[in-house]
């Protein structure tokens, strides 16, 4: 809706004629006429707007919404064309940000804070943070990542790395997976033989961990990358 077009369906609708009107807010018929047909080439003072808004019996939020659209009418079309085009942007911004959003949201694997590459430490179940990583599609959630503390699986794995985990229970001998024993977190290379399994370092100086019978073991997940400096 246009400022003429609000002035003239507010007037109509308290049944007050043009010439009353006009006389009411202290102003010719002749450019109360023109007001209303958009015709005027001198725009209404604030004055003048302030007293049409209050012979129309108009609550704050009409107020305001006449006092904009008279503030647009007087407004050089060079720059309403400039306003036109700025909100276009910021609309598409928006769509652009949204869609960005829910990629990061579809695609965002959680970084635990740390996970023991060495002796064995707790993991902490808080998330510390999300990470974006080109190609890697997290929309099934069965991915997350950890930041890895301790030298033992140096050389494939530095301290202070981050490893990209694929949560799993299907880890075969020789491949590097994230595993709990009796809630001790360790990053270990499982190794499986007819008389053992165990969990072994790449660093020849830690000791190999070996699985007895009655202990709590869990795979929490497979290692598919290494990520050292970031």
């Amino acid at each position: 809706m246009i400022f003429t077009e609000f002035l003239k369906e507010k007037r109509e609708a308290l049944g007050i004629s043009q010439n009353k009107f006009a006389k009411m807010i202290n102003i010719t018929q002749s450019y109360f006429n023109s007001i209303e047909r958009g015709e005027v080439k001198n725009p209404p003072s604030e004055e003048v707007l302030l007293r049409i808004a209050d012979c129309l019996n108009l609550n704050p939020e009409e107020k305001e919404q006449m006092l904009y659209l008279a503030a647009i009418e007087r407004t050089p079309k060079i720059i309403m064309d400039k306003i036109e085009k700025l909100k276009n942007e910021v609309k598409s911004n928006i769509k652009k940000t949204a869609k960005e959003a829910t990629q990061i949201s579809d695609n965002a694997i959680p970084l635990f804070e740390r996970i023991s590459a060495g002796l064995g430490a707790f993991t902490d179940n808080d998330i510390e943070d999300y990470i974006m990583l080109p190609g890697l599609n997290n929309t099934n959630q069965n991915l997350f990542a950890v930041n890895v503390v301790g030298d033992s699986m140096e050389p494939t794995i530095k301290d202070g790395s981050i490893i990209i985990c694929k949560k799993t229970l299907d880890i075969k001998s020789g491949e590097i997976g994230a595993f709990f024993i009796d809630e001790q977190a360790f990053v270990k290379r499982l190794k499986i033989t007819k008389n053992y399994v165990a969990l072994v370092s790449d660093n020849p100086n830690y000791s190999p961990i070996y699985i007895g019978p009655g202990e709590n073991f869990n795979v929490v997940g497979k290692v598919i990358k290494v990520l050292s400096d970031i």
